[in-house]
């Protein structure tokens, strides 16, 4: 008995490694949040109304996981051959989780969160809500299946997903905005910038993530056959297009913080130097510097401190 239970939680510590537990933490602060913090509040001080109430907003969240998981898992069944090669001794599938159990919990995320879509659809009666989900499956699997092979593309798609996990609430407070545009513009003017600003930080520092991690996983994807974009472009190229990315990044997200509604923020600009910019600094010159696969890891572990940072920043602004 007590054995068995040893196994069951060696199971569901597996699982959440396979799902990448830590990053679904973060979607999921992140979304709540910006939810209720920043939206949530700005619409009740000039009474709107929300899309979401808060059991509704658990559910869109936990919708959003599913998403999420079910991406994770997806790609690391069609990773297995590249895996084998870059990952031999730390991957899940087939060494700690047969990939049969991984379909399973595939399904399993997947159809969850078509039920909780649908549910939520109708009590809404949005149905835009139940078709973008089996829209966002099927991306992700593309991705996964075929993409993941396309020069950029691949990088790029699952770069809009990071971008929608903010931006989403585009389109389902879109009533909301226009009412707070036509009441306060220039209260509508900020939120939306905020919003916009950290959905495009999202993309660009997923988009360094997933070029650096290209260059990390060059071997198996060489030898899979797998052309990715250090693949298709080579190792030097695919350097140069990482800190082309980061300078890209660098300058954008100072350009957003020198926009004046960022000022009203007491040390939001020196903040952000030491927060975003150092670090995309370090990550720039050591992707110069970086050859092997163990010194490309060291530059994604400093991009997930960007994103961490980002989350912060974006939690300075909102409480301030």
């Amino acid at each position: 008995m007590l054995e068995n239970y040893h196994l069951y939680l060696r199971k569901l510590f597996y699982f959440f490694k396979l799902v990448r537990l830590p990053n679904l933490i973060i979607v999921g602060i992140t979304q709540y949040l910006i939810y209720r913090f920043l939206l949530g509040n700005i619409f009740n001080q000039y009474d709107i109304e929300s899309s979401l109430n808060y059991s509704e907003l658990s559910i869109f969240i936990f919708i959003t996981l599913c998403i999420t998981a079910g991406g994770y898992i997806i790609n690391d069944i069609f990773d297995l051959a590249t895996d084998l090669i870059n990952k031999p001794l730390t991957r899940i599938l087939n060494l700690k989780i047969s990939t049969g159990i991984g379909w399973y919990f595939y399904f399993f995320s997947t159809i969850l969160g078509a039920i909780l879509a649908f549910y939520l659809a109708q009590i809404r009666q949005e149905p835009v809500l139940w078709f973008l989900y089996p829209i966002a499956i099927f991306l992700l699997y593309a991705y996964s299946k075929w993409l993941k092979g396309t020069p950029l593309m691949g990088n790029i798609l699952v770069s809009i997903f990071c971008a929608a996990v903010p931006g989403i609430f585009f389109l389902t407070e879109w009533t909301g905005f226009k009412t707070l545009e036509q009441i306060q513009p220039e209260v509508s003017y900020r939120l939306k910038t905020i919003l916009f600003s950290y959905a495009v930080f999202a993309f660009f520092t997923n988009f360094l993530r997933e070029i650096v991690k290209d260059l990390q996983d060059e071997k198996g994807d060489r030898l899979s056959k797998l052309n990715t974009t250090v693949v298709f472009f080579g190792k030097k190229n695919t350097k140069i297009i990482g800190i082309l990315v980061a300078l890209l990044s660098s300058v954008i997200i100072i350009y957003c913080f020198l926009l004046p509604l960022f000022f009203k923020t007491p040390y939001l600009f020196n903040i952000q130097l030491l927060l975003i910019q150092l670090p995309l600094f370090i990550c720039i010159k050591q992707i110069y510097q970086a050859d092997k696969e163990d010194e490309f890891k060291k530059v994604g572990l400093w991009i997930k401190i960007i994103m961490i940072n980002g989350l912060i920043l974006l939690t300075y602004i909102i409480l301030q």
